[in-house]
């Protein structure tokens, strides 16, 4: 139940920060006691791949080579 509130929770922040049309959403969810030593792209990436293998419905999960290749796939420059 609880990783249940987690999940909803980690995708109102992505939903509500598209919407209001600010870039980074990831500041809000990460461990405050992590400071600033992360790379923003980087966790951006691990939190969209967790939410994907989160999903209820288990053909909507990807597989375990496709987030190997998503976690190991280059980071686009902006």
């Amino acid at each position: 139940m609880e990783n249940g509130r987690l999940v909803t929770w980690v995708r109102e922040k992505i939903h509500g920060r598209a919407e209001s049309g600010e870039a980074s959403w990831i500041e809000e969810i990460v461990d405050p006691t992590m400071g600033s030593e992360y790379d923003v792209g980087r966790m951006e990436v691990l939190v969209k791949v967790a939410l994907q293998c989160a999903e209820e419905d288990k053909d909507a999960r990807p597989s375990m080579s496709q987030v190997v290749d998503m976690l190991l796939r280059p980071q686009e420059e902006d």
